[in-house]
């Protein structure tokens, strides 16, 4: 009953990382069932069960999982010396006139979530771990993985097929996944069950029915992943991981039935690393790049100069999301921007933690293998780990799929798989009462009673650490349920929706539409809507401002420094409600300098810059200001209604430093500018860019 219930919350927790949007109620539900599963083996295990996860879990390999989590603590704490914190901390509190804390973390919330997102992985692969420890659940949970990665890889294609928008429920894919993860571990994983059918047909030496039909859907499936790694954005690099971990798996095999000895496992190894080395002369690599995004065909440009300023430290797990909108070029969609996991983890966990995950990870599969080798039956599953540690380390330099919440759980399950069936089980011979050899030597009685002691302890001590494990699980449930969502960027056409819109008094939000962090959203949960033209937001009903919106605010700033959207929704609330608390123009430089090239803010700050007197006497300000009137009226002619706009409603101050600025180049459109007639702004193709979620990483 427990080995089922385990498996079903297993199944059910993958299934919903894939299937379900990646809000906190999903992950909410995933880390409900795994503390529930975790709790059940901690307290209902056999014996047997858990001394057998104790024997294969050894202090390293607990230590290289707890480090992680240990590190993107430490990344959370206050830094107790003043400046080896990251500034944006220091120049938030001034802002805020609030004492804030340094943290080597730049969004407090997105590495909380990296965590949660780490823990979850980490109780999967235990769980999994728990149930593979019998032989026969461990060929039904390859078959069931099997099956998961063939429905995301036949999802893949059919949406390669009939376009990304045809296979949707709404603005949300049916599935959630845009690696080519699920189909190269989906590979590894059909490869190894071919094998381990084709050995059963070879021991029974007569056709069954139940052999021939996993052969057939072994094969089906590799046919579909295989598919799916060829048809991905990545063709080459995806496909050379999927090489490189199916080889892995065949070179088990060969080892196995042909090879055996030390020469021939040398000549299988020396001829599978110089298919590698062929296959790694076929990637392109990008020359004088850095080597993090050498193997990567999609823009990195942003990605680039963030590795550039990133520290040995890094910026905090989950945070890329929050520093793409400072590095990007002017009017580039964020989602162009697609960075490897690699240059990922180096920018929030830093170069040195990047390098140590990648070492661990060949080292990982170096063990994996010899533990394969070593056993003569079963020794599929640690060629599975094998081949998917070395297969994730190619993919690491080429996509960031491995960051993304559901393919890191298919990978920590696909993992404890491994780990579990990575040597023979000696419980039973270890645990035998009594012993029929003569009492000597290390049969001793206290030799024995030491070894039972030691064995009871280590029962104790993983009974304990998967009770803590569960503990985790269920408070950061209850931290996702309580807290407010944080899905992306605000909706800009609710600041300044049209002309009148500005002009009228401000009113009451209905309830819950200005949300704990900031984000006004109507309706379900999701990204924001995406305007095109002021009279697509005028259809929608006028939004307001509660009073208290500015407090709202100023809390998400507060865990969140580096949104530039809640910096100039800050600055433009308290600009109208002629608040004393802060200083507007303190709130628009943090809002240059968070965004300084999202053109989707730029009429309202515009707006709000030009209104004030303040402006002029700042020349930091003013500099900024200037910018953005430049690329408003010579490099983004869309934008010019917008200045117009702005320069109508505009102190005295302002408009005299738009006249300055715009006489010099086009005495017509100053003209243009001074008409007091509401000018409609034009449809543009302008995206509202919105923040995607943890990979943390984020991936």
């Amino acid at each position: 009953m427990l080995v089922r219930f385990l498996m079903l919350a297993l199944v059910v927790s993958v299934a919903a990382a894939f299937a379900m949007p990646d809000i906190p109620q999903q992950r909410a539900l995933s880390s409900a069932l795994l503390a529930t599963a975790v709790l059940a083996a901690a307290v209902f295990a056999s014996s047997s069960a858990i001394a057998g996860l104790v024997r294969r879990s050894g202090l390293v390999l607990v230590l290289i999982l707890a480090v992680p989590a240990i590190y993107m603590a430490f990344q959370l704490a206050p830094v107790p010396i003043h400046g080896l914190g990251n500034p944006i901390w220091e120049t938030a509190s001034a802002a805020l006139n609030a004492p804030l804390a340094e943290r080597l973390t730049v969004d407090i919330r997105a590495t909380v979530q990296a965590v949660l997102h780490y823990n979850a992985a980490v109780a999967l692969a235990l769980v999994t771990a728990v149930v593979a420890l019998d032989r026969q659940r461990a060929w039904q949970l390859l078959s069931i993985l099997v099956s998961i990665a063939t429905t995301v890889s036949a999802y893949l294609l059919l949406r390669q097929a009939i376009g990304s928008d045809g296979f949707s429920r709404g603005d949300t894919p049916v599935l959630v996944v845009t690696g080519a993860v699920p189909a190269v571990l989906g590979l590894v994983l059909s490869a190894a069950m071919m094998v381990r059918a084709f050995e059963d047909r070879r021991r029974v030496k007569q056709r069954s029915f139940r052999v021939a039909t996993t052969l057939w859907f072994a094969l089906l499936a590799m046919l579909l992943c295989l598919s799916a790694t060829l048809a991905s954005g990545d063709g080459i690099g995806t496909a050379t991981a999927a090489l490189l971990g199916v080889g892995i798996v065949l070179a088990a095999f060969a080892i196995q039935n042909w090879f055996s000895g030390v020469w021939g496992i040398a000549s299988v190894l020396a001829t599978a690393a110089v298919l590698l080395l062929a296959a790694f002369t076929l990637m392109p690599m990008r020359p004088n790049a850095d080597l993090t995004v050498a193997l990567s065909e999609h823009p990195s440009g942003a990605t680039e100069r963030m590795l550039q300023d990133a520290g040995h430290a890094g910026s905090g797990a989950g945070t890329y999301a929050a520093l793409l909108p400072i590095h990007r070029d002017i009017a580039a969609p964020l989602s162009r921007e697609r960075p490897t996991a690699a240059a990922a983890i180096a920018i929030e966990m830093g170069r040195p933690f990047l390098y140590s995950v990648l070492i661990v990870a060949v080292l990982g599969a170096g063990a994996l293998l010899r533990c394969s080798l070593r056993r003569r039956h079963d020794y599929v599953y640690a060629a599975i780990g094998a081949g998917a540690a070395a297969s994730l380390v190619v993919l690491a330099l080429v996509e960031d799929g491995i960051l993304e919440f559901g393919a890191s759980l298919l990978a920590a399950a696909l993992f404890g798989l491994a780990v579990a069936q990575s040597q023979r089980d000696m419980g039973a011979a270890t645990e035998q009462p009594h012993s029929t050899r003569p009492v000597s030597g290390l049969d001793s009685p206290g030799r024995a009673c030491a070894r039972i002691r030691s064995y009871g302890i280590g029962n104790a001590s993983m009974r304990i650490g998967l009770g803590c494990i569960a503990v985790a699980l269920i408070a950061q449930t209850v931290w996702l349920l309580t807290q407010p969502s944080y899905p992306g960027r605000l909706p800009v056409e609710a600041l300044a929706a049209n002309d009148a819109s500005r002009q009228a008094p401000p009113r009451v939000l209905p309830p819950n539409s200005l949300r704990g962090d900031g984000d006004l959203r109507s309706g379900r949960p999701g990204h924001a809507p995406q305007p095109t033209a002021n009279g697509a937001a005028a259809s929608r009903p006028e939004l307001g401002f509660q009073a208290a919106a500015p407090t709202v605010l100023a809390q998400a700033l507060r865990s969140s420094p580096l949104r530039g959207d809640l910096w100039l929704m800050l600055a433009a609330l308290s600009r109208e409600q002629r608040s004393l608390e802060y200083d507007v123009a303190a709130l628009l430089k943090l809002s240059y300098y968070t965004a300084p090239n999202d053109l989707t803010l730029l009429p309202q700050r515009l707006t709000a810059a030009l209104g004030e007197a303040s402006v002029v006497s700042d020349p930091e300000l003013r500099e900024l200001v200037q910018r953005d009137v430049k690329i408003a009226f010579a490099r983004q002619p869309a934008l010019r209604p917008a200045l117009i706009a702005a320069y109508q409603s505009a102190s005295a101050e302002g408009k005299a430093l738009v006249d300055n600025l715009i006489s010099e180049s086009d005495s017509a459109t100053l003209q243009g500018t001074r008409k007091e007639v509401p000018i409609p702004w034009p449809k543009t193709d302008l995206l509202l860019p919105n923040r995607t979620s943890d990979r943390g990483t984020a991936r």
